[in-house]
């Protein structure tokens, strides 16, 4: 009997510990439960708290996105209307300059004349730097190549930067004017390589020296050199377009050498370093040459047609038309210059872009699908600059695409070697007897 109640008494101890400890299990599961439960609810105020934040920074980037946007917009806009008026300003100097020995100017005038031109170049270096920074973070276009004056562009970018050569006590020395220094290039790109290896000497170039331009044909090709006094140590010799931890190889920021060589070879041309034995760099921005100046030469008789709604634009281009023997006729609206080319069937058209109402782009489109019209080789003028503006032209097929202030030179080109091509043997009789 005291066996069976030993075992009985181990049982019910056995059973109160078993649900004593089902109780506490019981306990812990229902605490675990509360806790994830709390746990959970932490996580989603979380979750949510950093929703919320994720919202506002990505609706703050937006904002921030939009303004440079509207700021590009903003830029891009003073850009055109600040090109328009400097077409006239600088078209006007360089017939001045081209018929200044004609004209017999007096050294007032012709001092004058050459404050005007150095302060033209100043505001071009300004807007092509404000397109630049526009333009930063699209990617480049194709180059829209055409005759460069050397000549013009060397002196634009010493102009531009003798403000900061002389803060800088830095001499700068341009090359004297000289025949045979044309190019095929695209004019915005050579100025702004130029432009950047200029910079890059002037920012290193200690006081009292000098950086020096020099530019010499050779055959089929033209050379640029800048001497750049500034010492380059030997270790960076062999990468000397390529950035060194963020800095160029002389210790200073990178100026974008490396894009520079880059829109070189893009114009079928290449940049070069060379370290003297003093330790001083020499850049040489190597370019295709082009033929004799198209200015000397004797152009076909032809009717031009410019469709531009500025006067002083008109004036400018009938000016520098007429010197080339051809005949100029304008239209100030896009309506106006479809009409006109189909009453006159001109053997060219000027085209400005930006033109009130129906722009240049609609007008060009009218005028290829209209059968008297189409076969009229139509070259754009335009104060729109940029990598989108320039692959938007080259979609729409135009001969060449000239952008604002002119480079009067590269437009008797770009006219001589389209109706060299139009003018002979290609023509009906009406046109051959009228033009």
């Amino acid at each position: 009997m005291d066996i069976v109640l030993w075992v009985l008494s181990l049982a019910l101890a056995g059973m109160f510990a078993g649900i004593g400890l089902w109780l506490r299990a019981q306990s812990a599961v229902a605490r675990l439960t509360r806790d994830r439960t709390r746990l959970e609810a932490r996580l989603a105020e979380a979750d949510e708290t950093q929703r919320r934040a994720v919202g506002v920074v990505e609706a703050e980037v937006r904002r921030l996105t939009a303004e440079d946007a509207a700021k590009g917009r903003i830029i891009q806009a003073l850009s055109h209307e600040l090109r328009t008026p400097l077409t006239t300003l600088m078209g006007f100097t360089q017939l001045l300059r081209t018929h200044a020995e004609a004209e017999r100017l007096t050294q007032r005038q012709s001092q004058g004349l050459r404050q005007i031109e150095g302060a033209g170049a100043v505001l071009l270096a300004l807007i092509e730097e404000a397109d630049e920074v526009v333009a930063s973070g699209e990617a480049g276009a194709p180059p829209f190549l055409q005759r460069v004056d050397l000549r013009l562009a060397l002196r634009q970018v010493c102009d531009g930067l003798e403000p900061q050569a002389r803060q800088a006590g830095v001499t700068l020395a341009c090359p004297e004017a000289q025949s045979g220094l044309g190019v095929i290039a695209d004019p915005v790109a050579v100025r702004r390589i130029l432009r950047r290896l200029v910079v890059n000497a002037l920012n290193h170039s200690a006081p009292e020296t000098t950086v020096r331009m020099t530019a010499a044909r050779q055959g089929e090709r033209v050379t640029i050199d800048i001497h750049d006094p500034a010492r380059m140590p030997e270790t960076a010799t062999l990468r000397p377009f390529q950035p060194l931890d963020g800095q160029d190889a002389r210790g200073g920021t990178a100026v974008g050498l490396g894009a520079a060589q880059r829109l070189a070879e893009r114009m079928g041309g290449r940049l070069d370093a060379a370290r003297d034995a003093w330790g001083a760099t020499t850049f040489s921005l190597v370019l295709p040459a082009a033929g004799a100046d198209a200015a000397t030469r004797d152009g076909p008789q032809a009717t031009v047609l410019y469709v531009e709604d500025n006067p002083a634009n008109v004036a400018l281009m009938r000016q520098a038309v007429e010197a080339l023997g051809l005949t100029l006729h304008a239209a100030t609206t896009g309506t106006e210059g479809l009409e006109l080319a189909r009453a006159l069937g001109p053997d060219v058209i000027l085209l400005d872009l930006g033109l009130p109402g129906m722009d240049g782009f609609e007008v060009k489109a009218a005028l290829g699908v209209d059968p008297v019209t189409r076969d009229i080789p139509v070259l754009a003028v335009t104060a729109a600059g940029g990598p989108e503006d320039r692959r938007r032209g080259r979609a729409a097929g135009f001969e060449a695409y000239l952008t604002k202030p002119l480079d009067l030179n590269a437009l008797a080109d770009a006219l001589s070697r389209v109706l060299s091509r139009v003018l002979p043997g290609g023509l009906d009789g009406d046109r051959r007897q009228r033009a």
